[in-house]
């Protein structure tokens, strides 16, 4: 080997093993946002795909509201024909329609829903709420009903009406004369804007777009808001495919600027079909909020990898192994696809002859149903659904169909199944029991659980990434509702703290560590509240499990959500113990500064805490000013002891923390002084002094401060976080608490109790109209108005917008409780002066209730919320309560 070749190498050799530390960090840097973004897209899907099904099931509720309508008007032309004929012709359509008549036991009077009788010849004879045409003689449904003897009613395809501002669906039956012959046809013109326009309990954001379109005709109207359209070009067209049956759909045409995810529902008998939009912010709220936390956190493990590999930039051999770990970490992840449509099925209970269920006959199936099961429909109906698929008896399914049966309850889960020796699949699925049996809604969600298990594999690459890196890191949520809950503890942290990850994560900090644990200061946490900022503490003591203790160089940094509101902590350390060791030398250079007293007391009279030292023969050595005036009053106690000084009552309090401090530990603790007519709460603080060794404990000095004030602001914070600002009631956070109280008693006592979820009718139109000055105002005066109407013991809250509950508990029967709501809904009848203005609302109120058992606060409520929706329905101003 020449020499040449020798000295080469020599200079080559050191500089190779130096650039592999920087090409290490970029390909990790690279892995790591690659699979980041990769995640996030991931999560986008999968959130796009439950704002579809989110969507569609809104559109389905509409397209049955529709339907009941159509159906209704059918039956209310039945009921006329009956009543006419019985009259011999002489029955107008005025009495047909006066409230409480025969018109409304099938459709509320208030639709006014357009409708004529026209004689044999088409010639107008009678009509109501609208002008309708003088003749029928030309339309389609005209001769039909003419030629025909048999009792059947028409809807017409949509078509523009005769004034040409909007469209219209026409309900016509045949009337007939005594002898069975022609006497001519009742007619009901329903315009669609109707559906968009009063069906108002939709759970949907104010910016959502509900939609009717009639294919046949071409033709669509629709609610944006509060403004309704109509139109005759509009089309939405399905996502995917052609072909393909998907729920999403898009429009051909722009209905405004706020950019929606839609879905479509069909109505195939009437040709017309319900689509939703969901706006796209509001449907992907909660994976943008996801997506910045993990931006932060990717940014966050970024500039840690910059900064470990400075570090090591020296250490080639940990550098080499570091980047072989790394390589060995990066995984790809696999699609995911979308998951199926809904099966439905009907199924009536099967009876042996001792009356109990043995098994289930399919009444009715769908096609996605049927083709889950992998029969024809029409083999399926009749046949015994256990009969059928016996192994499906085995996984419990049969036992819920019976429990929701007999109970009359709700189910839903999740499960696994095999169906003939094929690959398993997923299916959630949803009981409601029926008169006689029960509704099967069956959904296949293998692909959305294949994506679930890719998201957790993914997750598990992020935090075997942040496991793996030298520095502490861990994230808390700062979210009211359950701020300081441990979200991720990395390897590092477990080795710095000894506590493991199960002993943390999922706990609030205050229940995972001790008093004092110094990665949790409650001081810290209200000021990041109060003034998120980054902060930095250069050196941190933090007691281990084992009685030792470390230094952490941490940093907290405040994380926020899509809103820009605080939303998580996240905490990254370093523990510089060794270099804080390596420190003290230092500090026993400057230990003679220190022991010149004249400076110190300069200093420390100087202060407004009270500050002595105790050496460890537990006897005062040094105090201030304030100290002596405030604690010793005004008596020089050096050179006594903590026991003469205070007395043994007192002494026995004080003396475990002094025993802490004599060991070396920083102790923090409150304290209360009643001696002086008031209670001043003061913070005492114990930091032990070190001998010139750096290791045994010479004494400790001695903080008392007053934060009497600050406790006072405290509790205030506390009451003022669960009341309303606008109108003083309780807030929803408030609201919840008392709830949960009131039904923690009530199963104790079997007490009677309900809930009232109530809301203002028609509260937009008014704040739209005059402004949200005068909607603040009516929020308040409805309030007071409700607060004098209720019981003193009553529980009054404002969960937002114009949304009121009311909590009353030990009631003596359901109708005390009945009788304040009618009492309620009678009071908010009178108008209310709000300045110069004076307005008219009402209110409708959903009224259930309690009387012990499992049920949680949030379904109680959910059932409240399903009457007021039945209130609206009966046409507002009213009240509906549980049987």
């Amino acid at each position: 080997m020449s020499t040449s070749f020798r000295l080469f190498r020599r200079w080559a050799a050191p500089r190779l093993g130096a650039s592999l530390l920087p090409v290490f960090a970029i390909l990790l840097l690279a892995g790591m946002w690659g699979a980041m973004l990769y995640q996030v897209e991931l999560e986008r899907q999968v959130a796009h795909s439950k704002a579809v099904g989110q969507s569609q099931a809104q559109a389905r509720a509409l397209s049955d509201y529709v339907g009941n309508i159509l159906r209704q008007a059918g039956h209310a032309t039945h009921v006329f024909k009956l009543s006419y004929e019985q009259t011999g012709g002489a029955y107008p359509l005025a009495e047909f329609a006066t409230r409480g008549g025969l018109l409304d036991s099938v459709l509320p009077v208030k639709l006014a829903i357009p409708m004529a009788v026209y004689d044999a010849s088409g010639k107008l004879a009678d009509s109501l709420n609208a002008p309708m045409p003088t003749s029928a003689a030309s339309t389609p449904y005209f001769p039909i009903l003419a030629r025909s003897a048999r009792d059947v009613n028409i809807v017409t395809s949509a078509r523009t009406s005769p004034h040409g501002s909007a469209w219209q669906i026409q309900v016509a039956r045949r009337l007939s004369r005594p002898d069975g012959s022609f006497a001519g046809v009742v007619v009901m013109v329903i315009e669609p804007s109707l559906f968009v326009d009063d069906y108002d309990r939709l759970d949907i954001d104010e910016r959502s777009a509900v939609v009717l379109v009639s294919r046949a005709a071409g033709l669509s109207a629709g609610r944006l808001g509060e403004s309704l359209f109509t139109s005759d070009t509009l089309e939405f067209n399905p996502v995917g495919p052609r072909g393909r049956r998907l729920a999403e759909v898009i429009p051909d045409e722009t209905l405004d600027e706020v950019p929606r995810i839609y879905a479509a529902s069909e109505l195939g008998r009437d040709a017309l079909v319900a689509v939703v939009g969901i706006p796209r912010d509001v449907a992907l709220a909660s994976f943008e909020r996801q997506r910045l936390v993990y931006l932060a956190i990717a940014l966050a493990g970024g500039a840690l990898i910059i900064g470990v590999s400075v570090m090591l930039m020296k250490q080639s051999a940990r550098l080499r192994a570091s980047m072989c770990a790394a390589r060995e970490a990066q995984a790809m992840l696999r699609g995911a696809v979308h998951g199926s449509l809904d099966a439905f099925m009907l199924l009536r209970a099967a009876r042996g002859e001792d009356g109990q269920v043995v098994d289930f006959s399919i009444a009715d199936i769908n096609e996605i149903g049927a083709a889950i099961l992998k029969r024809p429909r029409e083999q399926l109906i009749g046949e015994k659904a256990f009969a059928l698929l016996p192994r499906l008896a085995k996984t419990g399914l049969f036992d819920n169909y019976v429990k929701a049966l007999e109970t009359g309850q709700s189910h839903s889960e999740e499960f696994e199944i095999r169906l003939d020796g094929e690959a398993p699949i997923w299916i959630h699925h949803q009981v409601v029991p029926i008169e006689g049996g029960v509704a099967v809604t069956s959904r296949d969600i293998t692909e959305r659980k294949r994506e679930e298990i890719e998201i957790r594999s993914s997750r598990n690459f992020l935090q075997s990434l942040i496991n793996n890196l030298p520095l502490l890191i861990y994230v808390k949520s700062a979210r009211l509702d359950n701020f300081g809950q441990i979200l991720i503890w990395n390897q590092a942290a477990e080795t710095v703290t000894g506590y493991r990850p199960d002993q943390v994560i999922g706990k609030r900090d205050a229940e995972a560590f001790p008093s004092g644990f110094g990665l949790t200061t409650p001081a810290e946490d209200l000021a990041m509240l109060d003034t998120p900022m980054v902060v930095d503490l250069p050196e941190k003591p933090v007691s281990r499990p084992d009685g030792t203790v470390r230094y952490l160089h941490t940093m907290s940094v405040p994380l926020f959500d899509a809103d820009g509101h605080l939303e998580y902590i996240l905490c990254i350390a370093e523990d510089v113990t060794r270099r804080r060791e390596q420190d003290q030398n230092l500090r026993e250079a400057l230990a003679a500064h220190r022991e010149s007293e004249a400076r110190l007391r300069t200093i420390a009279d100087a202060l407004p805490a009270m500050i002595a030292y105790i050496d460890a023969s537990e006897t005062y050595r040094f105090h201030n000013a304030a100290f002596l005036r405030d604690f010793l009053g005004g008596r020089d106690m050096v050179g006594a002891t903590v026991r003469a000084t205070i007395g043994e009552q007192r002494y026995r309090v004080l003396e475990p923390y002094i025993r802490r401090a004599l060991v070396g530990e920083t102790v923090v603790f409150e304290e209360v002084d009643e001696s002086g007519g008031r209670d001043i709460a003061y913070q005492i603080t114990y930091i032990p002094q070190t001998g010139a060794d750096g290791h045994t404990i010479v004494g400790f000095h001695v903080m008392r401060q007053d934060i009497t004030s600050h406790k006072r602001e405290k509790k205030q914070l506390m009451m003022l976080s669960q009341i309303d600002a606008l109108t003083g009631l309780t807030n929803r956070a408030g609201f919840f608490q008392k709830l949960d109280a009131a039904m923690q008693n009530s199963t104790a006592k079997g007490a009677l109790m309900a809930v009232m979820y109530m809301d203002i009718d028609h509260f937009k139109p008014v704040n739209d109209t005059y402004g949200h000055n005068t909607g603040d105002a009516l929020l308040k005066a409805f309030s007071g108005r409700l607060t004098h109407t209720v019981r003193a013991s009553d529980t009054v809250a404002r969960l937002g917008g114009d949304e009121f509950t009311i909590v009353m508990e030990n009631l003596s029967r359901n109708e005390d409780a009945s009788a304040i709501a009618a009492k309620i809904v009678s009071a908010m009848q009178k108008p209310f002066k709000l300045g110069e203005v004076s307005v008219s609302v009402s209110t409708s109120i959903g009224l259930a209730f309690f009387q012990g058992g499992l049920l949680e606060p949030e379904e109680l409520l959910k059932q409240a919320d399903m009457l007021l929706y039945q209130a609206k329905q009966a046409g507002r101003n009213t009240f509906r309560a549980a049987i």
